[in-house]
């Protein structure tokens, strides 16, 4: 099996600590099937300094669903077996990025029994097509879904998260130069999952993908070459830079996270223009409709209930509050993951345009308790709902 594009010396230490990570997992909750899928799943590893970056992405395949708290558990067992910390730092976004700490074994559960009823996401996806097996049965088979079948909702959840996580990576200490631990990679780091994420985003709103990194980077020279050349270069440099983390050759790591900030601002409003069919004259004016807009359009692929849009979003709301505490965000049936995304973005362009500020405050104090109306202190008030909510895990 290859896990990396970089050396097959890294595959077999890979392989080494897979193997104690499968121990655990295996002592622990007896699964059917342990499947390996993200960047090590496809063969395309991040590395850096000749050791896995991140984390390491695992479904455990069992007959009974496994909570979320328990997964947590075993994860970081997993993790402490290799000599990672384990921690999710999305939880721990106000301390500095530690590489060793937040490295952990990212467990998700899948029913046996709902294998073949899987939501349609590139998640699964992936699974089906890009993934390895560690342990057990190849439930591979079990998966029903094409790429044809793949919302553009799951390229505007791309964009989603990427705006929280370039917001994570970039505070306001940041801005003037100043890193600590591995602050300055971790913010590269993102920065070129960003663009990758956009590709995928831009190649769905073709109504293609691939399950791979190196299939979409050659899906979207094709698609894209001729309109947009200077994304295709970039989108070409961050794959293969994504695989083999020479963070060094970065510079200036905030030109470099601007280049994908905008990337994304392109992205969000090449799919409002050409498929959501929103016209705008501004990016105040562009939240604005989306906001309108998304929580009609946005959850038909993911829950039963999409199509009815009060009682299924509410749904996620009471869940959200449950996990908050905040009641205000009970006073909009608009889903709050949806909501969380618009003053991310808005903060993400306040660095230039002051007046955003205020605007991404207008939508922020409906998800979760402003205690400071500055840039730093709204940024805060974002990353905090969004660890809420992320923490659920719900697709």
């Amino acid at each position: 099996m290859r896990y990396n594009k970089v050396s097959e010396k890294i595959d077999r230490e890979i392989a080494r600590e897979l193997e104690k990570v499968k121990k655990v997992i295996v002592n622990e909750l007896n699964p059917i099937s342990i499947v390996l899928f993200g960047g090590v799943g496809k063969g395309e590893a991040s590395i850096c300094k000749g050791r896995l970056f991140n984390d390491l992405d695992i479904y455990v395949v069992t007959k009974k669903k496994i909570s979320e708290k328990r997964l947590e558990e075993v994860g970081v067992k997993a993790s402490k077996a290799i000599n990672r910390g384990g921690g999710e730092f999305i939880e721990h976004s106000d301390e500095p990025y530690d590489a060793e700490k937040f490295f952990h074994v990212d467990l998700r559960c899948l029913k046996y029994s709902e294998l073949g009823r899987l939501r349609k996401t590139t998640r699964a996806f992936e699974i089906k097509h890009s993934s390895q097996i560690m342990y057990g049965e190849d439930i591979r088979s079990l998966i029903k879904i094409k790429k044809q079948e793949l919302p553009l909702a799951e390229g505007i959840r791309h964009l989603f998260n990427k705006s929280c996580f370039l917001l994570m990576t970039m505070d306001s200490k940041k801005l003037k130069g100043s890193f600590e631990k591995n602050e300055r990679e971790y913010a590269i780091y993102h920065s070129v999952k960003t663009f990758l994420g956009c590709a995928e985003a831009l190649l769905l709103a073709k109504g293609d993908d691939s399950p791979t990194y190196t299939g979409r980077n050659e899906l979207f020279r094709r698609y894209y070459s001729k309109d947009f050349p200077y994304w295709v270069k970039k989108v070409d440099f961050a794959t293969k830079f994504k695989m083999n983390l020479e963070f060094d050759k970065i510079k200036n790591v905030f030109e470099f996270w601007k280049q994908a900030r905008n990337f994304l601002d392109f992205t969000l409003k090449y799919i409002a223009k050409n498929n959501l069919k929103i016209n705008f004259r501004n990016r105040k004016e562009l939240v604005k409709k989306l906001y309108k807009k998304l929580p009609y359009v946005y959850f038909n692929s993911y829950i039963p209930l999409g199509n009815i849009t009060f009682p299924s979003q509410y749904i996620l709301n009471l869940l959200y509050f449950r996990r908050s505490g905040y009641f205000r965000a009970l006073f909009s049936w608009r889903d709050v993951g949806i909501r969380i995304f618009f003053p991310a973005y808005l903060l993400l362009f306040a660095l230039e345009d002051s007046s955003l500020t205020k605007e991404a405050e207008k939508y922020l104090k409906g998800v979760i308790e402003i205690k400071e109306h500055s840039w730093e202190g709204l940024r805060k008030g974002v990353l905090k709902a969004y660890g809420l909510y992320y923490s659920q895990k719900l697709i």
